[in-house]
């Protein structure tokens, strides 16, 4: 049996140096949060985005093409409905759903996070072919916000997918040296 080293410090005490002989090395430091909050920040850009396109272009009178053209859903309305109407619930939806769920990726639950990246994907996918699309029907100068949306929503699909932001999800807590409790329990 293996005793703790006398003299070692408090619990929850991390030394400097290598840890003491016949003892296995330190274990990884907790991960950082950070990740999980600029993944969350990103995705209520996205969700605000979206909000403000689909309230400017509401009755679908707005001046500005480039908003129109940048509603989740704009590609399809001539096959579907024939207005605006279709693309402007789709991206009211999507919006919410986005602002919902990036609130509770604040909070660190793991599945806010799939959540998040199964509809940054769609999303990411729309952009992509309402890039194509508007190219094809020659409206190049009504492309800016489509652009602008498309590379934020795959940004916060990429960071929503990194294996660094489920580490940074999880809420282990931190382990002392071998032979140690971790900090916060009583020692026996």
């Amino acid at each position: 049996m293996s005793y703790p080293p006398q003299g070692y410090g408090p619990q929850g005490y991390q030394p400097y140096g290598p840890p003491p002989s016949g003892y296995p090395p330190y274990g990884p430091g907790r991960p950082s949060t950070a990740l999980a909050y600029v993944t969350a920040i990103v995705f209520i850009v996205c969700g605000a985005i979206s909000l403000m396109l689909a309230i400017v272009g509401w009755d679908g009178t707005a001046d500005s093409l480039t908003m129109l053209t940048a509603l989740i859903g704009a590609a399809f309305t001539e096959e579907t409905t024939g207005n605006v109407d279709f693309a402007i619930s789709v991206t009211m939806s999507v919006a919410c759903t986005t602002l919902l769920f990036a609130a509770l990726l604040f909070a660190r639950l793991e599945f806010a996070r799939w959540i998040l990246a199964i509809v940054g994907a769609l999303t990411t996918a729309y952009y992509l072919y309402a890039i194509i699309w508007v190219l094809s029907h020659d409206g190049g100068e009504y492309i800016a916000m489509v652009l602008v949306s498309w590379l934020l929503w795959l940004v916060g699909t990429v960071l929503a997918i990194l294996p660094a932001t489920g580490r940074a999800m999880r809420r282990r807590p931190p382990t002392g040296p071998p032979g140690y409790p971790p900090p916060g329990y009583p020692r026996y």
